[in-house]
């Protein structure tokens, strides 16, 4: 089931984060189709402006689904886990989500062929 826009569509990790959120808003006045990706642990459904997958960056049938279900042309990858005080309490989540997890995002880019990311 694949949906045609006449705008490329761009996949935003943590777009439902406040930095995620603007940048989703700024594409759709550029004239893109910003695609919200973000599992909502720190995100924010009110801030998602468009369509909304729930998923986590580490899931790969969920992005392999969302790839195969919109021409994502790019990636914008704010899907990071960012918190000083608990990054140093918690260091495994921090590994797991900002390494593992990215690593997942790049190995389901590559297989869907899409090449261009903005790494924040």
């Amino acid at each position: 089931m694949e949906k045609m826009s006449s705008r490329p569509a761009i996949l935003v990790t943590g777009g439902a984060g406040y930095i995620g959120s603007h940048c989703c808003r700024a594409l759709d006045a550029a004239g893109y189709l910003p695609i919200t990706y973000d599992n909502l642990s720190t995100g924010h459904r009110s801030f998602v402006a468009g369509e909304l997958v729930v998923g986590d960056i580490a899931d790969k049938v969920t992005l392999a689904r969302t790839f195969a279900e919109h021409d994502i042309v790019a990636v914008m990858h704010f899907a990071a886990s960012s918190l000083v005080g608990e990054s140093v309490a918690d260091p495994q989540k921090y590994y797991v989500n900002n390494l593992a997890g990215t690593l997942s995002l790049l190995e389901s880019m590559r297989a869907a062929g899409c090449n261009r990311l903005v790494f924040s």
